[in-house]
């Protein structure tokens, strides 16, 4: 019961900011819009995306969980919603400092006192899960304690209950939704929500990224205090720095940093993550970065990470340095082995529509990480039979947020310029390592033992089709036409350098004859006509 009550109140706080907001008005205006137009396209008014991202920022923690991820999404949703998704904030106002103190001490199991000698009631930052305060140990030392908003747990597990049915109603009403995997997707943010709730996962991310970075002088992790750390509480060494966005490449060289050096060091940061580890920060926006020094940067808050396969993350790479190059056939293959194939897909024709894409990306000045191009690679995927996997838009978004930071630092920054180098040397690494050959060697053998599986039931498929009279074979010779041609030529060369051979012998047993002269000069202007015609047959055989 009382969780019926919790849902039901719930319920009607989502209902209230809701109509708080007028969505309903704002639905019915698109469909107003949708129908005056009739030719299928929607025209969404320009406030619209606007005060959608205030309701669900008002909405709480799981909307704003949720616009984040659609902002990375151009698959989902419309160019106009992933720009203002882009925007939605997640700092709330903090929640009272008596709250926080009990659940300190709750998850602490002591007194706050006894684990701080200095605890600053108010938080420095505060975003959608939790705030951080500032603090210092017994031993003095200055550290940044995480700890979560009171309550929210329920808040998100009350959410995704009633949001649950709502999606599992509308695909069964419309079944084209289904296509788009929406209750797969809601259960997508959800799995997040709770790794994001549960800080123990969080603090293995960083301990694990720490590590990666323990010897590398640029790169600096806060080191994590494992023993002050629980389910809803991380305590960290506190680091100064400076925001990127907070500074230009004109305010760095005046403070004697040097920006292409710093985003450099960014970018080989993110390559070792994606392309190296394989656990990357899915979010390295400004306020997840520090400048600690002119040759430093800091990478903070690991609760948004992203892990991906060695071949994945290879093909994302491809499909990149495909679109830079115009590289149609790269593109193509990228695709085919990233996305899940829903069904048959005809080579030619997506070797077609990705043409049109490097096209219009061309005609517009655009880039392959700007919203509108993923969304038409979105919809080439579609088109053809693919579905591309969330995993990609994580590392697309990741690489592209350092893109738009670094551009910052370095206004020439070209990501792949910069990226490339870094990738080649961490994949080769890979492609010679122990682990990586015996991983190939199983897959290889995973395939041919599912070759062997399938061998008998595709020869008995073949029999019946023999024995049903139903077996049709069709063959193509792609080059046999040129093939007849040169043999055409040959035959017509070696034709005339028979007869040629032939007068030449006859030229030499007349000049040894009684009658020597006459049948020379016969001789010799028999060899003048024989040259000419293979003069003639052999170069309309070379033009045909």
């Amino acid at each position: 019961m009382r969780g019926t009550v919790a849902k039901l109140r719930r319920g009607v706080r989502i209902t209230g900011i809701v109509l708080e907001h007028n969505l309903l008005g704002q639905l019915k205006g698109l469909a107003g819009e949708l129908s005056r137009n009739g030719d299928g396209e929607v025209r969404i008014p320009p406030e619209m995306p606007r005060k959608i991202r205030e309701m669900m920022e008002a909405m709480g923690p799981t909307y704003i969980k949720m616009g984040q991820l659609l902002a990375s999404r151009p698959d989902l949703v419309p160019k106009a919603f992933v720009d203002e998704f882009a925007n939605m904030y997640d700092h709330v106002t903090p929640s009272a400092f008596p709250e926080v103190k009990a659940l300190l001490e709750s998850e602490l199991g002591r007194p706050l006192e006894e684990v701080f000698s200095e605890f600053d009631p108010n938080p420095i930052a505060s975003a959608s899960i939790g705030q951080v305060h500032t603090a210092r140990l017994r031993n003095g030392e200055k550290v940044a304690v995480k700890v979560q908003h009171p309550g929210i747990e329920e808040d998100v597990r009350l959410d995704f209950e009633i949001m649950k049915p709502l999606v599992r109603f509308i695909e069964n009403l419309f079944a084209s939704t289904r296509l788009f995997q929406p209750s797969d997707h809601l259960s997508e943010i959800q799995k997040m929500l709770d790794r994001e709730l549960d800080y123990r996962h969080e603090a293995r991310h960083h301990l694990q990224v720490y590590e990666n970075f323990r010897d590398d002088p640029e790169v600096k992790i806060a080191k994590l205090y494992r023993n002050h750390s629980t389910r809803r509480v991380l305590v960290f060494e506190f680091i100064e720095g400076i925001h990127p966005s907070e500074v230009d490449a004109d305010r760095l060289r005046e403070m004697g940093y040097e920006g292409a050096k710093l985003a450099r060091i960014i970018t080989r940061a993110m390559a070792k993550m994606i392309f190296a580890d394989r656990l990357f920060h899915a979010d390295p926006s400004p306020g997840n970065l520090f400048i600690v020094g002119p040759t430093q940067v800091a990478f903070l808050d690991f609760g948004a990470t992203g892990h991906v396969s060695r071949r994945r993350a290879e093909r994302v790479m491809q499909l990149i340095s495909g679109f830079v190059r115009d590289d149609v056939d790269d593109i193509a293959q990228a695709l085919l082995e990233l996305c899940n194939v829903l069904g048959e897909v005809d080579y030619a024709t997506l070797k077609r529509d990705v043409e049109r894409v490097l096209e219009y990306e061309e005609a517009q000045g655009l880039h392959v990480g700007d919203p509108v191009v993923m969304e038409m690679v979105s919809e080439i995927a579609l088109r053809n039979n693919m579905l591309l996997p969330p995993d990609f838009f994580l590392v697309n978004r990741a690489l592209f947020q350092m893109e738009g930071l670094c551009q910052k630092l370095m206004p020439a920054y070209d990501i792949v310029e910069e990226l490339l180098p870094h990738v080649l040397r961490y994949t080769q690494k890979d492609y010679f390592s122990g682990d990586v050959q015996k991983e190939l060697l199983r897959d290889a053998a995973l395939e041919y033992a599912e070759m062997l599986r399938t061998f008998p039931r595709r020869v008995n498929s073949v029999v019946r089709k023999i024995e049903q009279d139903r077996l049709q074979v069709r063959m193509e010779w792609t080059g046999m036409r040129e093939f007849a041609a040169g043999a055409e030529r040959r035959t017509l060369r070696l034709s005339a350098t028979v007869l040629l051979s032939a007068f030449l012998v006859a030229l030499s047993l007349a000049s040894l004859s009684q009658s020597g002269e006459v049948l020379t000069n016969v001789a010799f202007f028999g060899v003048l006509a024989v040259l000419a015609w293979a003069f003639v047959m052999l170069y309309f055989g070379e033009t045909r």
